[in-house]
């Protein structure tokens, strides 16, 4: 063997004598599984936000609105969405009205008020609930008595139901209601507010048990005027009049027009009283019916035919005007029925649908118009006779405000359902 021959194979041997370290099996890195926490994060936080917004705090007291009040020229119709005056109070009102109970139990009674901007709705629920009879409550009826006070900012509600014992005020901008009490086992008219909303003007007699909420036949009979000064709470009985159903206050407050059934009287704040003729067929228009100058009143003219007068009932056929300086009436061309207020030498009136401006000549205008719905009818319409004189009629769109808390309660309850149901499908499918 050669030299070379000798090397290259010691070489060879050296290589493969060092050791060579084996290499490692290549590292398999798992596969990154898809997580579902942000989307369930996500999921979560909207249903918050839905949450927030439909359980909302109690709404704050309402500043009462400034400038002139707006009367929509469609009143939203009828919604059981429509938030509540306790619960979410809009400020002071320049209308109210009433729906009627529909032929089926839960078709219920409704008493709205309209905002002074003319968009916000909110149900006097305490009207609403206080609607149906006792006795009869599967029988069609509107919702309980009450009356809106002229600077629109309370609405007083008696109790259609049965024996009452209270007349109850609601502030429409902090949606607290006060109870002033009645004697125990009355029926109650309310009549008129005072021009200043300070006073309450009502009748009260022994409720009868055939009334079924009804109390013109008792009130006919007996009903007592009496006096409520929201200031004090203070009531007081106005002797001598007896039997009265309707009310009017003077634009100064000074003088009480009421109708003591075939005869108007007008008591005086120092304690004397005057007779006013008045055509026959013709009597006192209600809360609303002294001009604001004081010269005028208006009268509704009784169809041919209704019963007596002594009973409380009367079925109106026309409206007329009376110029108490010189005792001359004057019928108007109107066939609304419902006495409003006034604007200027206007009356404003209803049929119950519409609204109307009706000038001492020539014929009424259409203002506003209503619609019932849900199979109800329109059973009152009011206006807030200190805001009338310069209002103004525009479509102002409908703000019904939060929804009712029984409807917000179950609609988290079905998000909170429908979050548990993806949540555990979710899981199963991860387990899989």
């Amino acid at each position: 063997m050669t030299t070379d021959h000798r090397l290259r194979a010691a070489v060879h041997e050296l290589v493969e004598a060092i050791p060579v370290p084996m290499a490692a099996p290549p590292v398999m890195l798992p596969t990154p599984r898809r997580s579902w926490r942000p989307v369930l994060v996500a999921a979560a936080v909207v249903v918050l936000l839905l949450a927030a917004g439909l359980v909302r705090l109690p709404a704050a007291p309402t500043a009462p609105a400034a400038g002139p009040a707006t009367l929509p020229r469609v009143f939203a119709g009828h919604s059981y969405l429509t938030a509540t005056a306790s619960d979410a109070p809009a400020g002071p009102a320049i209308a109210i009205y009433g729906y009627g109970q529909g032929d089926l139990p839960f078709q219920t009674p409704q008493l709205i008020a309209v905002g002074a901007d003319g968009r916000t709705y909110r149900e006097i629920d305490i009207a609403s609930k206080r609607g149906r009879p006792v006795d009869a409550p599967l029988l069609k009826s509107p919702a309980a008595p009450a009356l809106l006070s002229p600077d629109g900012g309370r609405v007083a509600v008696a109790d259609a139901r049965g024996p009452v014992h209270d007349v109850a005020i609601v502030d429409l901008t902090t949606g607290r209601t006060r109870n002033h009490p009645v004697p125990a086992g009355s029926a109650v008219q309310l009549l008129a507010w005072s021009p200043d909303s300070t006073r309450l003007a009502y009748a009260v007699a022994p409720y009868r048990a055939d009334s079924h909420g009804d109390p013109r036949v008792a009130l006919a009979a007996d009903g007592e005027l009496t006096l409520l000064d929201l200031a004090t709470g203070v009531t007081s009985t106005v002797a001598g009049q007896r039997g009265v159903l309707d009310a009017a206050f003077s634009p100064d407050g000074r003088t009480l027009a009421v109708q003591v059934g075939t005869e108007l009287r007008l008591l005086l704040a120092s304690g004397g009283s005057t007779i006013v003729p008045l055509p026959d067929g013709h009597r006192l228009g209600g809360p609303a019916a002294w001009s604001p100058d004081g010269r005028r009143l208006a009268l509704v003219r009784v169809a041919a035919g209704s019963p007596s007068w002594a009973t409380g009932y009367w079925s109106p056929d026309g409206l007329a005007v009376l110029d108490l300086p010189t005792g001359v009436s004057t019928p108007l061309d109107t066939d609304a029925t419902t006495i409003l207020g006034w604007r200027g030498a206007d009356l404003l009136a209803t049929n119950r649908d519409t609204i109307v401006s009706v000038p001492p000549t020539g014929s009424a205008r259409v203002l506003a118009r209503l619609q019932p719905g849900n199979d109800h009818w329109i059973d009152t319409v009011q206006l807030a006779t200190a805001r009338t004189e310069n209002f103004q009629v525009r479509d102002a769109g409908v703000d019904r405000g939060p929804w009712p808390w029984w409807l917000r309660v179950l609609t988290l309850g079905l998000l909170l359902l429908a979050g548990g149901a993806v949540l555990m499908a979710l899981r199963r499918r991860r387990v899989r």
